[in-house]
């Protein structure tokens, strides 16, 4: 057995997230089904984390083993000539070490949301939050830093979990012309909970919370008052670090 590594980009609006599912069209599916067929033996694709439908990759890690030893330049070639525009192989190599798991291994993941704060702009709905109001730039900053370190992050996640402690590393918020730019880094991210943590940083900027709610939310693993999580369509995984 081989096993490599894949760097991939995609357009989450196309599929229907990355878990493989019995019916419907996925990024691990896609990827099991070509590598599979090449190595004449099922293969498993394993991620760094898994995306939800509608979520973008700039750069999603994977691992795969095949019991067929393969030039990984044919490889990358075979699966970009395989599966469709809107997923693509930027690079592809054999690992040697074997404790090596595209998700156990990563020390840290980068997540983008992209918030537009003018027009609405039906070209790119799919690929940014038409939020279409303006919100206080230096409010939803000055909340960011709320957020960093470690914490019980319950309140801005959905589904049931053992533990939701995690560590955000940098929270950046950027304005560029319309556009409002989040960044959010750390090592553990559980359902929803970057874009619930940007639901909350926008319902500051136009006022419906203040920063005291949100460390009332991290303390109490409480949400002040509900609210939705940002939609999937702003949401890009930006860099895996290993």
């Amino acid at each position: 057995m081989t096993k490599y590594c894949i760097t991939i980009s995609y357009d989450g609006s196309k599929y229907l997230g990355l878990q493989k599912l019995s019916k419907g069209k996925t990024i691990q599916g896609e990827l099991e089904k070509v590598l599979s067929k090449m190595n004449e033996d099922p293969v498993k694709v394993v991620s760094s984390g898994r995306t939800d439908r509608g979520v973008h990759a700039i750069e999603q890690v994977c691992s795969f083993e095949l019991t067929k030893e393969t030039d990984p330049y044919r490889l990358r070639y075979y699966l970009n000539r395989s599966t469709g525009p809107y997923l693509y192989v930027s690079t592809c190599k054999e690992i040697e070490d074997e404790k090596f798991h595209a998700r156990f291994s990563a020390k840290s993941k980068t997540y983008k949301y992209v918030v537009n704060t003018g027009t609405y702009d039906p070209i790119k709905a799919d690929y940014l939050y038409n939020y279409n109001k303006s919100l206080d730039i230096q409010k939803i900053k000055s909340a960011a830093k709320r957020f960093l370190g470690a914490h019980n992050f319950r309140a801005f996640v959905v589904g049931k979990h053992e533990t939701c402690d995690s560590i955000i590393e940098d929270l950046i918020v950027n304005e560029e012309n319309d556009y409002i730019i989040i960044e959010v880094k750390g090592k553990a991210f559980y359902t929803y909970m970057v874009r619930y943590i940007v639901a909350a940083l926008i319902l500051v900027g136009e006022g419906t919370l203040i920063e005291e709610h949100i460390d009332n939310m991290l303390q109490t693993g409480k949400r002040e008052i509900e609210f939705a999580p940002a939609p999937p369509s702003g949401l890009y995984l930006e860099k895996i670090e290993y």
